[in-house]
């Protein structure tokens, strides 16, 4: 990955990682069938779309590629000119179109180059009034695009900054104005990653340990354990009585241990909350293999 400059912010989402200007915010994320797909908007609306997905077979990327060539064959039939985007990756296929009201729409894409890469398909809009130069930031994006099959995975989007182990599956979000929650599993193991704004403001009359525990005791999706804060980052779990032999959840999943820990981040006035529910203590490598401290 390029060095950052002071206009780019890196994002990064379920593997794939780019630069793009600051001001671009993440409004949708979607997983449907295998395919993932994110949008970035500013305040002129929405400017960068992204699908990506795995293919299992040659005739799998070839449907992929059929599909996103019969979109750009309609977005060239709309437009004014074309102009091929050079000086990029030799994976990329790019175009830049002017359209009829004198705005820019980027199309980009790439074939998987090895069995463990995804397909993967942009489309940039440029509408009158963006500050960004087309060719420029089409350039920026597609050079700086990386792709984490396994291993230590970066994850960033807002003011959000974490790395975690690609075994680790996204299985649903909640992205709220004032708590945003990342769900994955591995194995049946389920991991719960909270980041909750204004930590000043919910923290006034209590450690952010015990705010968090305050949570997790209302949090329906896990109802086998009492949560209890036992310094201002460490919290503890505790079965309750109706649930000594198990919950049914636990019970289908097998795992019935809990790790939970929160992480105050100042600089962003935020709290990370991270609950993981495991089997055994060697699950707790995975966990501890990731990076939350950045």
């Amino acid at each position: 990955m390029n060095t950052l400059d002071s206009n780019l912010a890196l994002f990064a989402w379920n593997g794939v990682a780019f630069q793009t200007p600051k001001r671009w915010e993440l409004s949708v994320n979607e997983l449907v069938k295998g395919v993932s797909r994110i949008v970035l908007e500013d305040d002129f609306g929405p400017r960068l779309e992204l699908d990506w997905t795995t293919p299992r077979s040659h005739s799998e990327t070839e449907r992929f590629r059929k599909r996103s060539l019969e979109y750009i064959k309609i977005i060239d039939e709309k437009s004014r000119s074309v102009t091929p985007l050079a000086a990029l990756p030799d994976e990329w296929t790019a175009h830049l179109y002017r359209m009829s009201d004198d705005s820019f729409l980027a199309t980009a894409y790439m074939v998987p180059p090895s069995s463990d890469a995804p397909f993967v398909f942009f489309r940039i809009h440029f509408t009158k009034g963006t500050p960004e130069l087309p060719e420029t930031c089409c350039r920026q994006i597609l050079k700086s695009f990386s792709w984490k099959s396994q291993g230590q995975s970066p994850w960033a989007f807002y003011d959000i900054h974490f790395t975690l182990d690609r075994c680790f599956r996204l299985t649903s979000t909640s992205l709220l104005a004032g708590q945003k929650l990342l769900t994955f599993e591995w194995r049946l193991r389920r991991l719960f990653i909270w980041h909750f704004s204004l930590a000043d403001y919910i923290t006034r009359d209590a450690t952010p340990a015990k705010w968090c525990a305050d949570f997790l005791n209302k949090f329906k999706l896990l109802p086998a354990p009492r949560w209890t804060a036992v310094d201002d980052t460490t919290i503890v779990a505790t079965r309750k009585k109706l649930y000594f032999l198990g919950q049914f959840e636990e019970i289908g999943r097998l795992c019935y241990q809990y790790k939970a820990f929160c992480q105050p981040l100042p600089e962003q006035n935020t709290i990370r909350l991270v609950v993981y529910n495991y089997r055994s203590h060697k699950d707790l490598q995975k966990l501890e293999q990731s990076h939350f401290t950045c």
